[in-house]
């Protein structure tokens, strides 16, 4: 699986405008390969945190298809955002103590 991260600043004038397209994201169709993705704000920047299948995957929503979600949103503020990718090389989950 890979951990990709896109990250842009973003004014707060057109924070409008990537929270309207996060939300027509979340009830739209998704990207082949997306396991799951969250929107993040922090105290000057943006981030659209993702978990995908596999690389080939990414490749493909960040490439021509742009059905990457940073492509949406990002776009909607009118910025461009910076990302990265990593390979998961170990996973931690609370366990189920019932």
């Amino acid at each position: 699986m890979i951990f990709a991260v896109a990250e842009a600043r973003v004014p707060d004038a057109d924070s409008h405008h990537l929270m309207g397209a996060w939300s027509n994201l979340v009830v739209g169709e998704q990207p082949h390969g997306l396991v799951e993705s969250y929107l993040l704000r922090g105290e000057d920047s943006w981030q659209i945190i993702s978990v995908w299948d596999n690389a080939e995957s990414l490749d493909r929503a960040l490439g021509e298809e742009r059905v990457h979600p940073a492509n949406a949103v990002f776009d909607a503020a009118g910025v461009d955002c910076r990302h990265t990718m990593m390979n998961i090389a170990g996973h931690l989950a609370p366990k189920d103590n019932r």
